[in-house]
């Protein structure tokens, strides 16, 4: 029997209220409650992901697209149910997120490397190919503070490229930059894509959907998952 390379079964997701962060002592003198509100972001949600598929996710911001990502990758806990994943993730949930702003760029390299175990050789080639092949004119000293979103997301983009995960996870990375590195981008995550066991893209772009992907679901809520 074909098994999934991504298996979520009748899984739970449960977040803090935002209003919630300040909990404090005089909160729980008032409240006697000991821990912040939580909220259900998913109840009861099962998913399969088979080797080959590249799965569009769209819904209404605020529906949980990136959290369903961020659950798949191991990033949130699950409150119940069963997630299983059968290789390694590589989630991109904003590029450049990684990166340490008082760090140069060799050392948030090595940064990248250590989060997410990308089998990388890393020496003075291998990090000047990755500045010249992101297309900036800078130092592998540069601190990364000093570099713009876009230069950043270039540089991470790069990084991303290299990695050898079986299961890439895409949260909006095409709608980053400019408009010539969209569409260079587009171009490289579609030859990636060819290459992986399966893929993942949120976007709110339904052409980017429909050119990329070879299935696409609608969060409708916390409970309801459509074939589109």
């Amino acid at each position: 029997m074909k098994q999934p390379l991504v298996h979520l079964l009748n899984i739970s997701i449960n977040l803090f209220k935002n209003s919630s962060d300040n909990f404090s002592f005089k909160k729980f003198l008032l409240t006697q409650k000991f821990l912040p509100e939580s909220i259900s972001i998913f109840s009861d949600i099962s998913l399969d992901i088979y080797k080959g598929e590249i799965l569009g996710i769209v819904g209404s911001n605020g529906i949980g697209k990136t959290t369903l990502l961020s659950a798949i990758a191991g990033i949130l806990p699950i409150a119940s149910g069963i997630r299983q994943v059968r290789g390694k993730c590589l989630p991109l949930l904003g590029l450049g997120n990684v990166f340490h702003g008082d760090l140069d760029i060799q050392r948030n390299i090595v940064l990248w490397e250590t989060c997410f175990k990308s089998n990388f050789v890393i020496n003075n080639d291998f990090v000047d190919d990755v500045i010249k092949k992101a297309g900036l004119n800078i130092s592998q000293t540069t601190v990364m503070r000093a570099l713009s979103s876009g230069m950043k997301s270039r540089l991470a983009f790069e990084l991303a490229m290299r990695d050898t995960s079986d299961i890439l996870l895409l949260d909006e990375v095409f709608s980053v930059g400019d408009a010539h590195f969209r569409e260079q981008s587009t171009i490289r995550i579609k030859e990636k894509l060819k290459t992986l066991g399966c893929a993942v893209i949120v976007s709110h772009d339904q052409q980017v959907l429909e050119d990329n992907c070879t299935k696409i679901i609608r969060i409708k809520d916390h409970m309801t998952i459509e074939v589109c």
